[in-house]
């Protein structure tokens, strides 16, 4: 049997390019990530550098671009545990975490028409490589993915956000 991995599908009425632009532009990046999230030039190889504080700096963190091809694929590494992650998911011991911040994963996002053209757009998102389905980085980015790509769908298709006046 392979690595546990996450695979979460979304439908969006967007275009593909829109999508890609989405996933890659700084600016929506702040939107939907909360203020968190990656930059980078977004070329195959490229470091792409996490910001872990919507008021602080992107970090290096060992990222790099694996594949980028405008309207249909963007996969990167992603970071490993850092220090802010240990509190927040309660590690029993330093053994624990000291295995735990080895793990090195990736993401990935692929684009494609929906299967009916009246859906839009098919945003399969797989992020996968985990050491086991016990995986602490795991357990974070199966929901925090979910949240992530419900407000890309709702920054794409024009909706609303609760911070917004009605």
């Amino acid at each position: 049997m392979g690595k546990p991995e996450f695979v979460y599908v979304i439908y969006i009425q967007t275009t593909a390019e829109k999508l890609y632009q989405a996933l890659t532009d700084p600016e929506s990046i702040k939107i939907y990530m909360g203020g968190y999230g990656p930059g980078s030039s977004w070329e195959t190889g490229a470091p792409v550098r996490w910001k872990m504080d919507p008021d602080g700096e992107f970090e290096e963190t060992g990222q790099r671009v694996l594949e980028a091809a405008p309207g249909k694929r963007l996969a990167y590494t992603w970071h490993t545990l850092q220090p802010m992650h240990r509190q927040m998911f309660d590690f029993a011991s330093d053994e624990e975490w000291d295995r735990a911040v080895r793990e090195r994963s990736k993401v990935a996002f692929d684009i494609e028409p929906a299967e009916e053209p009246e859906m839009g757009i098919k945003l399969t998102l797989t992020h996968d490589g985990f050491d086991s389905a016990d995986s602490r980085m795991l357990e974070g980015v199966s929901g925090g993915w979910v949240m992530i790509l419900s407000t890309l769908k709702t920054l794409l298709e024009g909706g609303r956000f609760l911070d917004e006046p009605a």
